[in-house]
């Protein structure tokens, strides 16, 4: 398998790359400032760990897609490896929450739950797509990283403000 024409997602992935480091920065301020309280809730400490996942696996991910020559397979496995690792901070992070919101409707448990697990399986979808050699695949990558974008400023506002009330 040669190597995928990327031309068209360049400027994406720069973009992205970016913006998650950006918001990373912003995370890690937000987790450093108001460290005390982070670790006396429960759920707080392995939800912050699993927004600091997602958002590297963007950076990472973004990265890796502006590598020039890769092959379709190359690159396709190097998406599912992030977005299983990032995977592996999410589980414990989803079982820390579901337990911390115990007097919560369950609706909102599962929201929270579904949102936490299935941000990275759009990273790992269209890893798989792309791996089968089709750039199509780069769009699920896309919509992932919206998805991870928007769920990590939910958690950021979270571990900035919401924690302080």
């Amino acid at each position: 398998m040669g190597a995928l024409e990327l031309e068209g997602w360049h400027d994406f992935a720069v973009a992205a790359a970016g913006a998650a480091a950006a918001l990373a920065g912003l995370i890690m301020v937000a987790i450093s400032v108001n460290i005390k309280e982070i670790i006396t809730l429960p759920g707080l400490p392995a939800r912050a760990g699993a927004t600091i996942a997602a958002v590297v696996v963007v950076v990472v991910a973004a990265l890796v897609i502006l590598i020039p020559g890769q092959s379709a397979l190359v690159l396709g496995l190097q998406l599912v490896a992030f977005a299983v690792a990032g995977t592996c901070f999410q589980i414990p992070a989803v079982r820390a929450v579901f337990r911390a919101q115990q007097g919560a409707p369950l609706p909102a448990k599962l929201f929270n739950s579904v949102l936490l697990l299935t941000q990275l399986l759009w990273v790992a979808v269209g890893g798989v797509i792309v791996a089968l050699g089709s750039t199509g695949g780069l769009a699920y990558v896309a919509a992932g990283f919206v998805v991870i974008v928007i769920t990590s400023m939910l958690n950021a506002w979270v571990l900035m403000v919401e924690i302080l009330r």
